[in-house]
This record gives C-alpha cells, sequence and structure tokens, in this order.
C-alpha cells in the first residue's frame, strides 16, 4: 500500500487545487462567522487546517499511502465538514477536493469500503442531521456529488496509470532497441571477424594444397629428369619414352593443383582410398626409382571426402619427405581399417634424424589431421629413417 515515488505532474494539479479550496474555506469561514465568539472562530480556523493537514501525512511527494490517506480524510475532514454546515447551514464544497484524491487513490484493495463510505455513506450521514428536511431529492443530489468528485479522482488515476505504462513501454522499448543496436554491431563485427578468418583459412588451405602437389609432382619430376640425363647417351630411346611419361606427370600435377584450387579430391574415379594411395606410390616409386612396398589391413570401409584427402596430402608429404630430405631407397607404406579409427603410416630408410624440425610439410599434415580430431606422430633417429603416422577417428557403419 505504501509507494515511495516523486509526485506526477496530475498529483501536483491535485494538490494546488486542494490547497485552494481549503484557503477558499478558511476565507469563508472568516467572513462569515463575525458574529461568534473568538475561541470559537479560532476554533473552526484550527479545525480546517487539521482537517486539511492531517491527510498529508500519508499522501506527499515519495510517500503515499492508500489505505491511511482516505482514513485521515474520514476522521479529520469530515467531521470538520460537518460542523462548518452546522453552523453555516449550507455549506459542503470544502469537503469535494479530498474526494477527488481519495478516488485518485483509490484501488481494488481499499474500493471495497472507499467508495460506498465516501459516495453513500456520507452524504446519508450529511442528509440525515443536517437536511433532511429538504427532501429525498436533496440526499441524491449529496450523492450525486460525492460520486462525481470521487469518479473524477478515480478518473485521473485512470490517467497517471496509462502513462506510467506508456512511460514503462517507451523505456522497455527503447532498452531492447539498444539492445538490438548492440547486437547488430555485435554480428557485424562476428561477421567481420568471420570473414577474415575464412580469408586466414583459405590462404592456409591453398598454401598446404599447392605445397603437397606441386612439391610431390616437383619432387617426382626432378628425379625423372636426373634418370633421363643419365639415358641421354646411353639409351635415346628410353630416354625419350621418360620424357613422354614425365610430360604425363607433370600434366596431372597440373591438374592436382586446378583440383586443389577448387577444393577436390584428386581423381573422384578411385572410389576406394586403398586405390588412390596405392597408385600415388606406385607412380611416385616409378619416377624415382624408389622401391615401395604398399600393405593394406582390415576391411575398408567408405570414409567422407575429407578424411580421404588429408590421408592422400600426408601420403604425398611423407613420400616427398623421404626422397627429398633423407634420400630413402625404401619405403613401406601401411593402411590399416579399424572399427574407430584410421591409420596410415609411411616408414623409409632414409638418412633420419635425431632432431625433427617441423617445416612447413609437417605444419600443413597436423593442421590437416588436427581439423579430424586426428594424431601426427613422426618418429626419426639419425641413420635409421623416419617414420610419419597419421590416425584419424572413423566410425565404421554397421550393415543393415
Amino acid at each position: 500500500m505504501v509507494q515511495r515515488r516523486p509526485w506526477h505532474g496530475v498529483e501536483w494539479s491535485l494538490f494546488i487545487v486542494l490547497t485552494g479550496a481549503n484557503l477558499l474555506g478558511l476565507l469563508y469561514t472568516l467572513l462569515h462567522i463575525r458574529e461568534h465568539s473568538l475561541q470559537v472562530t479560532l476554533g473552526t480556523i484550527g479545525a480546517i487546517l487539521l482537517a486539511y493537514g492531517a491527510p498529508f501525512l500519508f499522501w506527499r511527494p515519495n510517500y503515499t499511502h492508500a489505505m491511511w490517506y482516505p482514513i485521515a480524510v474520514l476522521v479529520a475532514g469530515v467531521p470538520q465538514q460537518f460542523y462548518l454546515a452546522w453552523m453555516e447551514q449550507d455549506l459542503l464544497l470544502i469537503i469535494n477536493c479530498p474526494l477527488m484524491v481519495v478516488g485518485f487513490l483509490t484501488d481494488r484493495k481499499n474500493a471495497w469500503w472507499t467508495a460506498p463510505v465516501f459516495m453513500v455513506g456520507m452524504p446519508n450521514i450529511y442528509y440525515n442531521l443536517l437536511h433532511s428536511d429538504m427532501g429525498i431529492g436533496q440526499l441524491f443530489s449529496f450523492i450525486l456529488n460525492a460520486s462525481l468528485f470521487f469518479a473524477i479522482g478515480l478518473s485521473l488515476q485512470r490517467v497517471v496509470t496509462s502513462n506510467e505504462h506508456t512511460e514503462k513501454l517507451l523505456a522497455e522499448n527503447q532498452r531492447q532497441y539498444r539492445l538490438i543496436h548492440e547486437q547488430n554491431n555485435a554480428l557485424e563485427q562476428y561477421a567481420n571477424q568471420i570473414e577474415q578468418m575464412t580469408l586466414v583459412e583459405e590462404r592456409s588451405r591453398m598454401a598446404r594444397e599447392l605445397h603437397d602437389t606441386v612439391g610431390h609432382t616437383f619432387t617426382s619430376v626432378i628425379m625423372g629428369m636426373d634418370a633421363v640425363s643419365y639415358l641421354m647417351e646411353a639409351s635415346p630411346e628410353m630416354a625419350r619414352q621418360k620424357l613422354d611419361v614425365l610430360r604425363d606427370v607433370t600434366r596431372a600435377g597440373l591438374e592436382e593443383v586446378r583440383r586443389s584450387i577448387h577444393q577436390m579430391a584428386p581423381r573422384e574415379g578411385d572410389s576406394l582410398l586403398s586405390q588412390q594411395l596405392m597408385r600415388l606410390a606406385n607412380e611416385f616409386a616409378l619416377h624415382t626409382g624408389t622401391q615401395i612396398r604398399f600393405d593394406t589391413r582390415g576391411d575398408e570401409f567408405d570414409l567422407p571426402k575429407m578424411t580421404k584427402l588429408s590421408l592422400i596430402r600426408c601420403l604425398q608429404e611423407s613420400l616427398t619427405n623421404a626422397k627429398r630430405h633423407g634420400g630413402a631407397g625404401q619405403i613401406a607404406v601401411e593402411l590399416a581399417f579399424a572399427d574407430d579409427h584410421i591409420r596410415l603410416q609411411v616408414a623409409d630408410n632414409g638418412a633420419g634424424s635425431d632432431q625433427i624440425k617441423a617445416g612447413f610439410g609437417i605444419a600443413a599434415m597436423q593442421e590437416r589431421i588436427a581439423a579430424l580430431h586426428g594424431m601426427l606422430q613422426v618418429d626419426s633417429q639419425a641413420g635409421e629413417g623416419t617414420t610419419v603416422t597419421c590416425t584419424i577417428p572413423a566410425r565404421r557403419l554397421s550393415a543393415l
């Protein structure tokens, strides 16, 4: 029932009207009770001031008690009204302004008694005590008068409540607008970040693809051209045939570069991963003179395209590194299928190293495998070769 808030403009207007009405009532009293004694005059003035000031204990800025204000008016204002009416026999208007405030403060919690008491009970008592000889029409006039001012206050309350609701809706709309604006800015920043990340990722992908495909192809071609240089004098016909093969390898490498640019897996016609890896190993062995043994373990099952592409690039990089950096003459490739993962292992008999420096190729392999939640392991010792193991999670689908 207690509200602690500043007054609205309507409440200040009621306060001004109420104060003005009491000042007029006080002036009226001073002008019309000259025939009474000084004690009666002072008592009347004190009663008016008390009836005016007492209700303000419960209705003032930053404090409103909707239950006690009507009680204060009932205790202090109504008896004062009866007293003045008894003295002058025609004064009723001084209670009308407090009635407006009572109507203004009436809500569902106190309407059950304020409405009948002030609109019906008080006019009936006023009529029966002072004006019963004027007829029943006067009673209805008193009830209508009290109801009118009570209804005015109630209507003003509805206006204030509606304005408060509108202000709250406006404040909520402004808050939602600011929130939407902030979220829109955040989305724009996020979109810009995603765009930048996409560009960086695409550049990294292109760098990895070009490094793997071009490096693998160039290694094969360079090794083949070295062989051709020895055959030029000993067997020109074989040298010519070798050049034809190298030309085909170069064309295939160019096609691989084009496919890499368009993010396509090489040789889509080779449906099985083992076929694609075996073909790469055989071509590398043919052009570089390397002995490569390829083994497949477990029952092969279909794999996602990105998993296939990652394993193909890992094999290309491993073969290239084995020949270029390790000078390997023999390489063993093993592709193993398990129920929950697939493993590619490339072991060579090259020079090896006690300290492997992760260059761009190994870093690219690690990024590929990590993107698929897999693991890359490189084991090497000086004079004992290098073993590269790529493990990627892959679930075998149960047969229906």
